[in-house]
């Protein structure tokens, strides 16, 4: 991990700039950005667009990075970008990210997507994505992460994830923090940007006849009923966000102009093909192998609380979690959480440097009265959970890299 943008300039300027190919909306925050962006892409394709869409990690295979409406890219793609790079990625020293982010902007720029709807990694002002110059900015929420790289505040924090704002392009953020939302209104007036909130934008609510659908309203569109792709609450507020998102760039004649296609029925249809769009997995997704699994991404404690919230709320809660976390994380709290709603937790560790050691996150859980056990790698996690839930769900939770060696080692998905 390198922070700093004189690499990744390096690197799109040998390249040609492939970043000033395509237009663009550039999305940071602390969570739901994954979502967001595949909610964004999503109701751009039911638009009609050609959409790139970047995000990162992957969960089993490298290429989910990288796709064009919801196809990931090509093997063999990525091989001739790797090739073609390698001299400008060696000379200039480059990340592993920095020369992602520039083969997926080559690929797009190549493909002429009609936009490109792009993740930060990790903050966003020394992100290597932010050579962008998009369309509009979007900031999900702020919340405690990766303090040591981004400070130990939620001003600090929220200073580098507002660093992808840029002089007269509008920013959109969920974030309902007063202190997130002080920072960024005084880094939007320093740079002429206008500040919009998801919350003054969009209004979506359950509808009381059918809890899976929700009524959707803006000032400029009324979408009585939608149901959308990602389950879960908390998944309402990405999805409004994309939509204040949508929202505001309507306003624009010139962005008409450009996106003809993006009025209520492509956002309807957008919201609710979400994952048949983006092949977004991880997020409250249930899949059926005799047991019944459900695997969610959240990796901090925000997340955890997210989540442990929707299994409150479930007739049939999990009866086991596999657990694993990476070593950076604030862990006690998302067991705490965890052990409130579940009976059992197993510890695993994902096979990566940075992961925390199984036992590790057992000692601590045992320090906090938590049930839990040792599980060693993912497999056997999932192959012990499925003896101790019996007939019951089962929950695979706590990295982006659980989820992804569940599905690569457990569900046959290939890597």
């Amino acid at each position: 991990m390198k922070f700093g943008l004189r690499n990744i300039r390096r690197l799109v300027a040998a390249a040609g700039h492939p970043e000033r190919a395509f237009p663009s909306i550039h999305v940071a925050g602390t969570n739901g950005k994954g979502s967001t962006s595949a909610f964004l892409a999503s109701i751009f394709r039911e638009a009609g667009c050609r959409v790139g869409l970047y995000t990162s990690p992957h969960l089993v295979r490298f290429t989910e990075r990288i796709r064009i409406n919801g196809v990931e890219m090509p093997e063999e793609r990525l091989v001739a970008y790797a090739r073609l790079l390698r001299p400008a990625i060696e000379e200039c020293g480059a990340t592993f990210f920095e020369a992602t982010t520039c083969i997926a902007f080559c690929y797009f720029a190549d493909e002429g997507v009609d936009i490109g709807v792009i993740e930060t990694g990790l903050g966003g002002r020394l992100d290597a994505t932010n050579v962008l110059t998009p369309l509009v900015s979007v900031v999900t929420n702020i919340a405690m992460e990766h303090t040591e790289y981004l400070g130990a505040t939620i001003g600090a924090i929220t200073r580098e994830k507002g660093g992808i704002i840029k002089k007269g392009i509008p920013v959109v953020t969920g974030s309902r923090d007063a202190r997130a939302l002080s920072v960024l209104r005084r880094i939007a007036f320093r740079r002429g940007s206008h500040l919009h909130r998801a919350a003054m934008l969009v209004d979506i609510v359950r509808r009381k006849d059918d809890d899976r659908a929700v009524r959707v309203s803006t000032s400029g569109m009324k979408i009585p009923r939608c149901v959308p792709g990602l389950p879960g609450n908390y998944q309402l507020e990405n999805a409004s966000l994309a939509v204040a998102t949508v929202e505001v760039l309507r306003r624009s004649p010139a962005m008409m102009r450009m996106f003809p296609g993006l009025n209520a029925a492509a956002v309807r249809r957008g919201l609710a093909r979400v994952r048949r769009h983006t092949g977004l997995q991880g997020r409250m997704q249930e899949i059926a192998r005799g047991t019944r699994f459900l695997m969610d991404v959240a990796h901090n404690p925000h997340a955890m609380e997210a989540l442990v919230g929707e299994i409150r709320a479930m007739k049939r809660p999990p009866r086991a979690a596999v657990f694993g976390v990476m070593k950076d994380k604030d862990y006690g709290p998302m067991i705490d959480m965890l052990g409130s709603v579940v009976p059992e937790i197993i510890a695993v560790a994902p096979r990566m440097k940075r992961a925390l050691p199984a036992r590790e996150l057992v000692r601590a859980g045992l320090q906090r009265g938590a049930r839990i056990r040792l599980g060693g790698r993912v497999a056997r996690g999932v192959a012990i959970a499925l003896k101790t839930a019996g007939s019951g769900p089962i929950l695979i939770t706590g990295s982006h890299y659980v989820v992804g060696e569940a599905l690569h080692a457990v569900f046959g998905e290939s890597a």
